[in-house]
């Protein structure tokens, strides 16, 4: 039973590594200068046919409702910018996306109180959180770039429902502010940054003994 209790410990403990890796991952790709980034280099303000400052302040006030449960109610020209399916796809992926913070945040408090209790169970559980997270991340990694429409399809329909993320690039203004290319390189940049945050969190932890 003691050898139960261990491993069951070391799997909590790993876990809680790795979704303090992601929560916090996700909270830094969330940030507008991250976010601008992408969009630029996605040329998305060209893809909507507005400028950039434009498209910059639309995906702000739409990360924004992202976090706090809002309407996504941003209007361009007026108008309502998003139709009742993208708006409702969003909410879906607000609720997602806190949940992703929360874990993370649930993470954090494990890991501290581990630490204060013995040193090395954080050790254990930082580097084998790490491997977890490098060995997924470089996998999708690899994935998103030998086959990302697959891949992406694959991520959408393990946390949506059919018919619900799917929309028209000639017509929907969320995949125009959003296009392809911006996914492409988030995806990427996310996994990498994912697994050299675990990296360098177990390098530190390792020379903390």
């Amino acid at each position: 039973m003691s050898l139960l209790r261990r491993l069951l410990r070391r799997s909590l403990l790993a876990v809680a590594a790795a979704a303090l890796t992601i929560g916090a991952t996700t909270a830094i790709f969330l940030t507008p200068p991250v976010v601008h980034l992408l969009l630029s280099a996605s040329g998305a303000h060209t893809v909507l046919g507005v400028e950039p400052q434009v498209a910059a302040s639309l995906s702000d006030a739409l990360v924004g409702d992202l976090l706090t449960t809002g309407s996504f109610g941003v209007e361009l020209d007026g108008a309502p910018l998003l139709s009742a399916g993208e708006r409702s796809h969003l909410a879906d992926v607000g609720a997602l996306l806190r949940a992703v913070l929360i874990a993370g945040l649930g993470g954090l408090i494990l890991l501290a109180l581990a630490r204060t209790r013995r040193r090395t169970w954080l050790r254990v559980a930082i580097r084998d959180g790490a491997a977890l997270i490098v060995g997924g991340s470089l996998l999708a990694a690899v994935a998103f770039a030998l086959a990302f429409d697959a891949t992406f399809s694959f991520f959408h329909g393990l946390f949506f429902a059919a018919g619900t993320w799917t929309f028209n690039p000639a017509t929907d203004k969320l995949v125009q502010l959003y296009p392809e290319t911006f996914w492409t390189l988030a995806a990427l940049l996310f996994c990498v940054t994912l697994a050299s945050l675990s990296f360098a969190a177990y390098r530190i932890t390792a020379r903390s003994r």
